[in-house]
């Protein structure tokens, strides 16, 4: 990473995946014969808009990191709002960021197309959230009707105006998405027309990973 960088893709990695039941953290569990984290890292090397990449991990997995893949590496913390502000940290100490776009090492079916489109929307607005319309029936304790046109869930990769975000983002926030964090008066863009990237949490969601990225890989073909 360079000083003169200016447009920035930061990866999380710094779960340990407790849920998913290993020894391994779920990002560096092989798919197809690949790290998790390894899909992630090609999606973000083929965006045409992004200077440079940095990954957030746990120090072990620094040197893999920086010899297989070439990107930049910042300490991961215990809990994903530190990890954040630890990455947030290092590009501010280390490049001259406008625009960063936050991805997640556990959502392998990630598409270039989609983090150049977040770069090119942070030149109208200050934010922008991936967001996908809720399909089946939702409920709400000591209600049943509730309409579910009324929410929507969000889901990275998420893209901010740095210097916005910098600003406001609390590691200490108990909010789960940093687009939360912002100001009421920012200008925030809802893409929904995008694919909705699975993450990987539990032992089935990586067969599902598995079947998708063997069909993509032979229609890409």
């Amino acid at each position: 990473m360079k000083k003169t960088d200016k447009n920035i893709i930061m990866i999380t990695a710094g779960g340990f995946g407790q849920r998913f039941g290993t020894d391994v953290p779920k990002q560096y569990i092989q798919l197809n014969g690949r790290p998790v984290i390894s899909y992630v890292i090609e999606a973000c090397k083929k965006s045409k808009a992004a200077d440079a990449i940095l990954v957030v991990a746990d120090p072990a997995y620094h040197a893999a990191l920086q010899e297989t893949y070439g990107v930049d590496t910042a300490v991961s913390g215990p809990e994903l709002n530190i990890t954040k502000r630890n990455g947030f940290d290092y590009i501010r100490e280390h490049s001259s960021c406008e625009k960063l776009v936050v991805a997640e090492a556990v959502r392998p079916t990630l598409e270039p197309d989609v983090l150049d489109e977040t770069f090119r929307l942070l030149d109208e607005y200050d934010a922008v959230a991936c967001a996908r319309k809720i399909t089946d029936s939702l409920g709400h304790y000591g209600e049943w009707v509730v309409n579910r046109a009324n929410y929507y869930t969000l889901n990275p990769p998420e893209g901010f105006r740095f210097a916005l975000l910098d600003k406001y983002f609390r590691p200490d926030s108990v909010y789960t998405e940093s687009i939360q964090q912002l100001p009421d008066t920012s200008r925030v863009y809802l893409n929904f027309d995008v694919p909705y990237f699975d993450k990987i949490t539990y032992p089935e969601d990586l067969v599902k990973a598995e079947a998708i990225m063997q069909w993509k890989e032979a229609h890409e073909k």
